[in-house]
Protein backbone atom coordinates (compact mmCIF):
# COMPACT_ATOMS: atom_id res chain seq x y z
CA UNK A 1 0.00 0.00 0.00
CA UNK A 2 1.42 3.87 -0.46
CA UNK A 3 1.85 5.31 2.44
CA UNK A 4 0.31 9.33 3.26
CA UNK A 5 4.42 10.54 2.43
CA UNK A 6 4.24 9.48 -0.70
CA UNK A 7 0.46 10.77 -1.45
CA UNK A 8 1.62 14.17 -0.33
CA UNK A 9 4.01 13.80 -3.21
CA UNK A 10 2.25 12.99 -5.70
CA UNK A 11 -0.27 15.59 -4.79
CA UNK A 12 2.12 18.14 -5.22
CA UNK A 13 3.57 17.06 -7.88
CA UNK A 14 -0.03 17.17 -9.31
CA UNK A 15 -1.06 20.62 -8.15
CA UNK A 16 1.92 21.98 -10.18
CA UNK A 17 0.24 21.10 -13.57
CA UNK A 18 -3.83 21.52 -12.62
CA UNK A 19 -4.27 21.01 -16.22
CA UNK A 20 -2.11 18.22 -17.51
CA UNK A 21 -1.83 14.51 -16.81
CA UNK A 22 1.12 14.48 -14.53
CA UNK A 23 3.75 11.14 -14.30
CA UNK A 24 6.43 9.44 -12.51
CA UNK A 25 7.85 6.52 -10.56
CA UNK A 26 7.37 5.54 -6.93
CA UNK A 27 10.71 3.93 -4.92
CA UNK A 28 10.95 3.21 -1.43
CA UNK A 29 9.87 6.73 0.48
CA UNK A 30 10.10 8.89 -2.33
CA UNK A 31 8.50 9.56 -6.10
CA UNK A 32 10.54 10.47 -9.23
CA UNK A 33 8.41 12.78 -11.73
CA UNK A 34 8.74 11.83 -15.09
CA UNK A 35 7.87 14.07 -18.27
CA UNK A 36 4.75 12.81 -19.70
CA UNK A 37 6.06 12.55 -23.36
CA UNK A 38 2.11 11.33 -24.77
CA UNK A 39 0.98 13.02 -27.42
CA UNK A 40 -1.95 14.62 -25.49
CA UNK A 41 -0.81 14.44 -22.11
CA UNK A 42 -4.32 16.44 -21.12
CA UNK A 43 -5.87 12.80 -21.85
CA UNK A 44 -3.26 10.03 -21.34
CA UNK A 45 0.64 9.80 -20.00
CA UNK A 46 3.68 8.09 -21.39
CA UNK A 47 6.47 7.08 -19.29
CA UNK A 48 10.19 7.37 -21.39
CA UNK A 49 11.35 3.64 -21.11
CA UNK A 50 14.84 4.72 -20.86
CA UNK A 51 13.99 6.98 -17.75
CA UNK A 52 12.44 4.35 -16.12
CA UNK A 53 15.38 2.04 -16.75
CA UNK A 54 17.81 4.52 -15.87
CA UNK A 55 15.64 5.33 -12.16
CA UNK A 56 15.13 1.67 -12.01
CA UNK A 57 18.96 1.24 -12.05
CA UNK A 58 19.76 3.15 -9.21
CA UNK A 59 16.83 2.27 -6.59
CA UNK A 60 13.90 -0.35 -7.71
CA UNK A 61 10.76 0.97 -8.67
CA UNK A 62 7.86 0.15 -6.08
CA UNK A 63 4.72 1.80 -8.27
CA UNK A 64 4.12 3.87 -11.03
CA UNK A 65 1.69 7.06 -10.79
CA UNK A 66 -0.31 10.03 -12.91
CA UNK A 67 -2.86 11.97 -12.46
CA UNK A 68 -6.17 12.70 -14.10
CA UNK A 69 -6.92 16.25 -14.48
CA UNK A 70 -10.04 16.74 -16.27
CA UNK A 71 -13.77 16.59 -14.57
CA UNK A 72 -14.86 14.02 -17.73
CA UNK A 73 -12.47 11.68 -16.29
CA UNK A 74 -13.28 9.46 -14.03
CA UNK A 75 -11.26 9.31 -10.39
CA UNK A 76 -10.64 5.49 -11.67
CA UNK A 77 -7.71 3.59 -13.37
CA UNK A 78 -8.80 3.34 -17.07
CA UNK A 79 -8.77 -0.46 -18.74
CA UNK A 80 -5.44 0.47 -20.33
CA UNK A 81 -3.78 1.29 -16.58
CA UNK A 82 -4.97 -2.44 -15.48
CA UNK A 83 -3.88 -4.23 -18.54
CA UNK A 84 -0.26 -2.79 -18.40
CA UNK A 85 -0.37 -2.54 -14.51
CA UNK A 86 -0.44 -6.51 -14.92
CA UNK A 87 2.21 -6.43 -18.08
CA UNK A 88 4.68 -4.56 -15.57
CA UNK A 89 3.42 -5.92 -12.65
CA UNK A 90 3.96 -3.28 -10.86
CA UNK A 91 1.40 -1.16 -9.27
CA UNK A 92 -0.63 1.97 -10.62
CA UNK A 93 -1.66 4.63 -8.57
CA UNK A 94 -3.66 7.89 -9.87
CA UNK A 95 -4.69 11.07 -8.11
CA UNK A 96 -7.42 12.92 -9.42
CA UNK A 97 -6.33 16.76 -9.15
CA UNK A 98 -9.68 18.27 -9.84
CA UNK A 99 -11.72 15.96 -7.33
CA UNK A 100 -9.32 15.24 -4.98
CA UNK A 101 -9.34 11.49 -5.13
CA UNK A 102 -7.47 8.21 -5.88
CA UNK A 103 -7.42 4.70 -7.05
CA UNK A 104 -4.60 2.10 -6.30
CA UNK A 105 -4.16 -0.96 -8.29
CA UNK A 106 -1.88 -3.86 -7.15
CA UNK A 107 -1.51 -6.98 -9.89
CA UNK A 108 -0.29 -9.28 -6.82
CA UNK A 109 -3.49 -8.63 -4.58
CA UNK A 110 -6.08 -11.26 -4.86
CA UNK A 111 -8.28 -8.26 -3.57
CA UNK A 112 -9.16 -6.02 -6.90
CA UNK A 113 -9.80 -2.50 -4.95
CA UNK A 114 -6.92 -2.36 -2.40
CA UNK A 115 -8.19 1.39 -1.11
CA UNK A 116 -11.09 0.12 -0.30
CA UNK A 117 -11.00 -1.65 3.05
CA UNK A 118 -12.48 -5.77 3.15
CA UNK A 119 -12.91 -6.46 6.93
CA UNK A 120 -13.19 -9.98 6.28
CA UNK A 121 -10.34 -12.71 5.91
CA UNK A 122 -9.40 -14.34 2.19
CA UNK A 123 -10.04 -17.41 3.91
CA UNK A 124 -13.72 -16.49 4.61
CA UNK A 125 -16.76 -16.74 2.05
CA UNK A 126 -17.62 -13.26 3.02
CA UNK A 127 -14.40 -11.57 1.62
CA UNK A 128 -15.08 -12.86 -2.23
CA UNK A 129 -19.28 -11.22 -1.76
CA UNK A 130 -19.71 -7.23 -3.08
CA UNK A 131 -16.95 -6.91 -5.73
CA UNK A 132 -17.88 -4.37 -8.08
CA UNK A 133 -17.32 -6.15 -11.76
CA UNK A 134 -14.91 -4.59 -14.05
CA UNK A 135 -13.63 -6.86 -17.23
CA UNK A 136 -9.85 -7.37 -16.68
CA UNK A 137 -10.00 -5.68 -12.94
CA UNK A 138 -12.68 -7.51 -11.27
CA UNK A 139 -14.67 -9.53 -13.35
CA UNK A 140 -15.43 -13.36 -13.15
CA UNK A 141 -12.14 -14.83 -13.72
CA UNK A 142 -10.65 -12.29 -11.54
CA UNK A 143 -12.84 -13.53 -8.42
CA UNK A 144 -12.27 -17.34 -9.40
CA UNK A 145 -8.23 -16.60 -8.86
CA UNK A 146 -8.57 -14.77 -6.27
CA UNK A 147 -11.13 -17.30 -4.46
CA UNK A 148 -8.43 -20.31 -5.59
CA UNK A 149 -5.56 -18.43 -4.12
CA UNK A 150 -7.57 -16.83 -0.64
CA UNK A 151 -9.35 -20.07 0.42
CA UNK A 152 -7.74 -23.05 -1.95
CA UNK A 153 -3.79 -21.98 -2.06
CA UNK A 154 -3.96 -22.52 -5.25
CA UNK A 155 -2.25 -20.00 -7.47
CA UNK A 156 -3.79 -19.36 -11.51
CA UNK A 157 -2.01 -17.20 -13.95
CA UNK A 158 -3.93 -13.94 -15.28
CA UNK A 159 -4.57 -14.28 -18.63
CA UNK A 160 -4.15 -11.58 -20.70
CA UNK A 161 -7.34 -9.78 -21.61
CA UNK A 162 -8.57 -7.08 -23.71
CA UNK A 163 -12.03 -5.12 -23.86
CA UNK A 164 -15.27 -7.11 -22.82
CA UNK A 165 -16.42 -7.42 -25.93
CA UNK A 166 -13.81 -9.58 -27.33
CA UNK A 167 -16.06 -12.61 -24.76
CA UNK A 168 -18.04 -12.66 -27.53
CA UNK A 169 -16.15 -12.81 -30.21
CA UNK A 170 -15.62 -16.06 -32.61
CA UNK A 171 -12.05 -16.03 -32.11
CA UNK A 172 -11.58 -15.45 -27.58
CA UNK A 173 -11.77 -18.76 -26.27
CA UNK A 174 -9.71 -17.77 -22.66
CA UNK A 175 -11.29 -20.34 -21.11
CA UNK A 176 -11.14 -23.48 -22.79
CA UNK A 177 -7.95 -22.66 -24.11
CA UNK A 178 -5.69 -22.28 -21.13
CA UNK A 179 -7.70 -24.83 -18.54
CA UNK A 180 -5.88 -28.13 -19.23
CA UNK A 181 -2.42 -26.08 -19.10
CA UNK A 182 -2.96 -25.07 -15.51
CA UNK A 183 -4.64 -28.29 -14.19
CA UNK A 184 -8.00 -28.54 -14.91
CA UNK A 185 -10.01 -31.52 -16.43
CA UNK A 186 -13.46 -31.84 -17.93
CA UNK A 187 -15.46 -33.58 -16.11
CA UNK A 188 -17.85 -35.96 -17.77
CA UNK A 189 -22.03 -35.71 -17.70
CA UNK A 190 -22.12 -38.85 -15.61
CA UNK A 191 -19.97 -37.22 -12.55
CA UNK A 192 -20.76 -36.03 -9.92
CA UNK A 193 -20.25 -32.37 -8.91
CA UNK A 194 -18.31 -31.29 -6.06
CA UNK A 195 -17.42 -28.27 -4.36
CA UNK A 196 -14.94 -25.93 -5.76
CA UNK A 197 -15.62 -27.13 -9.27
CA UNK A 198 -16.08 -24.41 -11.68
CA UNK A 199 -18.73 -24.24 -13.90
CA UNK A 200 -18.08 -22.41 -17.56
CA UNK A 201 -21.20 -20.97 -19.28
CA UNK A 202 -22.17 -18.80 -22.01
CA UNK A 203 -24.51 -16.10 -21.34
CA UNK A 204 -24.41 -14.00 -24.24
CA UNK A 205 -23.10 -14.94 -28.12
CA UNK A 206 -21.83 -18.15 -29.13
CA UNK A 207 -18.85 -18.10 -26.76
CA UNK A 208 -17.41 -19.77 -23.62
CA UNK A 209 -17.10 -16.39 -21.39
CA UNK A 210 -18.78 -16.88 -18.07
CA UNK A 211 -17.17 -18.75 -14.96
CA UNK A 212 -18.84 -19.29 -11.53
CA UNK A 213 -17.42 -21.39 -8.74
CA UNK A 214 -19.88 -24.03 -7.46
CA UNK A 215 -19.98 -23.40 -3.12
CA UNK A 216 -22.57 -26.38 -2.51
CA UNK A 217 -23.29 -29.26 -5.12
CA UNK A 218 -26.33 -30.30 -2.55
CA UNK A 219 -27.97 -26.91 -2.54
CA UNK A 220 -26.64 -25.59 -5.43
CA UNK A 221 -25.04 -22.68 -3.76
CA UNK A 222 -22.65 -20.66 -6.27
CA UNK A 223 -20.54 -17.77 -6.49
CA UNK A 224 -19.76 -15.73 -9.58
CA UNK A 225 -19.05 -11.77 -10.48
CA UNK A 226 -22.28 -12.06 -13.54
CA UNK A 227 -21.65 -8.60 -15.76
CA UNK A 228 -21.26 -4.46 -16.26
CA UNK A 229 -23.60 -2.64 -12.91
CA UNK A 230 -23.13 -6.29 -10.89
CA UNK A 231 -21.14 -7.44 -7.66
CA UNK A 232 -20.17 -10.69 -6.99
CA UNK A 233 -22.60 -12.60 -5.13
CA UNK A 234 -24.29 -15.85 -4.34
CA UNK A 235 -26.62 -17.74 -6.73
CA UNK A 236 -28.28 -20.74 -6.89
CA UNK A 237 -26.99 -23.02 -9.72
CA UNK A 238 -30.27 -24.83 -11.49
CA UNK A 239 -32.61 -23.80 -14.28
CA UNK A 240 -31.30 -21.30 -16.63
CA UNK A 241 -27.60 -21.43 -15.56
CA UNK A 242 -27.41 -25.33 -16.25
CA UNK A 243 -28.98 -24.38 -19.53
CA UNK A 244 -25.76 -21.87 -20.30
CA UNK A 245 -23.16 -24.45 -19.21
CA UNK A 246 -21.21 -25.46 -21.44
CA UNK A 247 -18.46 -27.60 -19.24
CA UNK A 248 -17.90 -28.24 -15.66
CA UNK A 249 -14.07 -28.19 -14.63
CA UNK A 250 -12.61 -29.66 -11.79
CA UNK A 251 -8.77 -28.99 -10.07
CA UNK A 252 -6.71 -31.87 -10.18
CA UNK A 253 -3.11 -30.13 -9.97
Amino acid sequence: MIGSQIKQQIMAHSQQLPNLEVCGLVCQDRIYPCANIAENPKDCFEISTDYFEEVNAVTPVTAIYHSHCLDSQPAILSPTDISNSKASKLPYLLYHTAFGQWDYYDPGDIYPYSLTSNPHSSKSLEYYLGWRFEYNRSDCYTLFRSYYKGMLDIELPDFPRGDIEETTSPDWDMFKSNFEKVGFRQLEASEPLQANDVILMCIAGDRTHHAAILLDPSTGKALHNLGEGRLSEIFMYGGYWVERTRAVIRYTG
